[in-house]
């Protein structure tokens, strides 16, 4: 049984002095050992991390890895080994912590450098997002994370990617007119992104690959009212085509019930901008191919605030909240 996490961990890189090592101030040392207790009770043998802390390609006095596994060895925690793809021009960045007694990763990138039809995640792509038959183009932000997996235990091998969409939050006080404008740039750029994630899929799955994609997608089945207009979520776009069932990705967690909280389970809240009021939302995912069975039952959203929250998260309650604004996804597979 190997466990999977996805977990976006708020603004890790503040935790962590320019020199990687852990900041000695009150606060950082207080998330420090608030996620260093979720991640010992979640107990993941994988954990694809959003918000890690950033790599600088300048200068070369930041580096996610040191920084991850400094934290690692200082907390003992058995996840000891770190791993980044390519390097986001901001500072943030995506990656995985891992205990190197239960598996192998290596960066493992798709795509091929310098082509139009499908290139690597760190170059410009093109993608047609509001069906006028012209392609726009497009760039992550964040480069998705690819690896390659290997189990110890002599399990499959798969492949995944970690990702941190582009968020659709508006951050700035406008009229109406400007705010409906630009969520709907920011849900036509999530849904180029989703497009991009979802062909290397299909590439991988095309070589009879196990494929996991996970991370804070920024978005999720039902979230508002530009989904409905469009159709569909940037969520399901990853998973895939319904007349091509075979080649789904399933959610592990699933869809999400409206309550009078917001969206339930939920891995977040945010303050809706009309309203004022706190909701709740599904934004972070775990999506596997049929070859790779999550074990039943096992799939959790690790949110004290859910109803049906079981024991072992509630007991976890201040320790989470202290970590982040968001809550962990875990799955088990065989």
């Amino acid at each position: 049984m190997l466990r999977l996490m996805s977990y976006n961990i708020e603004w890790f890189g503040k935790c962590f002095t320019a020199q990687n090592g852990l900041d000695p101030s009150e606060d950082a040392r207080e998330q420090l050992a608030a996620v260093a207790e979720v991640i010992r009770a979640t107990d993941a043998d994988l954990i694809g991390i959003t918000e890690a802390p950033n790599t600088t390609t300048t200068t070369g006095e930041r580096d996610t890895i040191e920084a991850l596994e400094n934290f690692a060895a200082e907390m003992g925690l058995r996840q000891s080994e770190a791993l980044i793809g390519y390097a986001s021009p901001g500072a943030q960045e995506i990656a995985i912590l891992y205990d190197p007694a239960v598996v192998s990763v290596s960066h493992d990138p798709g795509g091929v450098e310098g082509t139009v039809r499908n290139p690597t995640f760190r170059e410009e792509f093109q993608c047609d997002s509001d069906g006028d038959g012209i392609r726009e183009l497009y760039r992550h932000y964040r480069p998705p994370l690819e690896a390659r997996v290997t189990r110890a235990d002599g399990g499959a091998e798969f492949w995944m990617i970690v990702a941190h969409a582009k968020s659709k939050g508006i951050f700035s006080a406008m009229d109406k007119v400007h705010f409906d404008r630009t969520s709907e740039r920011n849900r036509r750029k999530l849904f180029a992104e989703a497009s991009s994630i979802r062909q290397r899929v299909d590439d991988w799955l095309d070589q009879n690959r196990p494929v996991v994609v996970m991370g804070d997608i920024n978005d999720g089945a039902g979230f508002d009212y530009y989904e409905a207009r469009f159709g569909r979520s940037a969520v399901e776009v990853i998973m895939g085509d319904l007349f091509a069932p075979e080649r789904l990705l399933r959610n592990v967690i699933g869809r999400p019930k409206w309550g009078r909280s917001g969206w339930e389970p939920s891995s977040v809240r945010f303050t809706d901008a009309y309203t004022g009021d706190r909701i709740g939302a599904l934004i972070d995912h775990i999506m596997l191919s049929l070859d790779l069975p999550p074990r039943p039952g096992s799939a959790l959203v690790w949110n004290p605030r859910n109803s049906h929250a079981p024991d072992e998260v509630k007991a976890l309650r201040k320790a989470l909240g202290t970590a982040s604004d968001h809550y962990p996804i875990t799955v088990d597979i065989d």
